[in-house]
């Protein structure tokens, strides 16, 4: 399978769970069709999307949508909050906090990265997580539990993933990225190879990557092994006394060599690497 060359759109992972999955690497989401509602696992960031994903939901069940869950709080992600049916929208606690203080400069980067779709969201609200915990939340819309559980620091302060026991389901949002260099420019390098570590602990068959086509375990500790390649490297070079620029420049990424957005996510995971390596991130 190369990148771009893998099943896109509604995909049914499990008996009512579905994966929502983009081609190129663009934003992946997904949603629960449960006894007694559906469960919205992150928005996408435009209306037309939101309104694609919703469509999708419909098609399968006419239920009501009773929960919207935000993986993180990166606007690719939950934008299409302002378009749900009113429900709660349950994230982890960083997650409210995060929106609220990089709301500014985050739809200012996003502007500048995807200046051809601005127009498409510009004008969409602020709508924040309501319900928010810290470790772990179960829904229970029926026989199946719904698990929310946070892992660590990765790729946000505040990633979640949801988990579906009975099934062997996970929802893995960006804490997985599936042939795609993972995006750490707001992340945690080190800490996010452990968190991944421990996300791939549960027991699971299915992972729905947050960009990426969708994989198994065994894709979840591939990205992991090309993260740590990265920061292995990277903290050679740290110790060596090397610009970032000088540790991008020496990566050797071997089996990963071929995975996409190279250019413009290395440069930043660097960066944070080594602001993580300086301990300029406190818990």
């Amino acid at each position: 399978m190369t990148q771009g060359d893998y099943r896109t759109g509604a995909i049914e992972v499990a008996p009512g769970a579905y994966a929502f999955i983009q081609a190129g690497g663009a934003t992946d989401a997904g949603f629960l069709v449960e006894e007694e509602g559906v469960v919205i696992i992150d928005t996408l960031m435009t209306p037309a999307l939101a309104e694609r994903l919703l469509a999708e939901a419909r098609r399968v069940t006419d239920k009501p949508v009773r929960y919207v869950v935000n993986t993180h709080w990166h606007g690719d992600h939950l934008f299409g909050n302002a378009l749900m049916p009113e429900a709660p929208i349950v994230a982890h606690d960083t997650c409210r906090e995060d929106l609220a203080t990089e709301w500014d400069t985050h739809r200012a980067f996003l502007r500048d990265l995807y200046p051809a779709i601005y127009e498409e969201w510009r004008d969409l609200p602020q709508t924040p997580p309501n319900l928010t915990f810290s470790d772990t939340l179960t829904l229970h819309l029926g026989e199946r539990p719904v698990e929310l559980r946070f892992f660590g620091r990765a790729h946000t302060r505040g990633d979640i993933a949801v988990y579906l026991p009975t099934e062997g389901v996970l929802f893995a949002g960006d804490l997985s990225f599936h042939q795609y260099i993972p995006n750490a420019r707001d992340g945690f390098p080190l800490a996010w190879a452990d968190a991944a570590e421990r996300a791939a602990q549960v027991e699971c068959d299915v992972v729905v990557p947050g960009h990426g086509p969708l994989g198994t375990r065994a894709d979840m500790d591939e990205m992991r092994e090309c993260l740590l390649r990265i920061t292995e490297q990277g903290e050679r070079s740290f110790a060596e006394g090397r610009s970032e620029e000088e540790a991008v420049a020496s990566l050797d990424l071997g089996p990963f060599a071929g995975w996409g957005r190279q250019e413009d996510r290395l440069p930043p995971l660097m960066s944070r690497l080594y602001r993580e390596l300086r301990g300029e991130f406190a818990e």
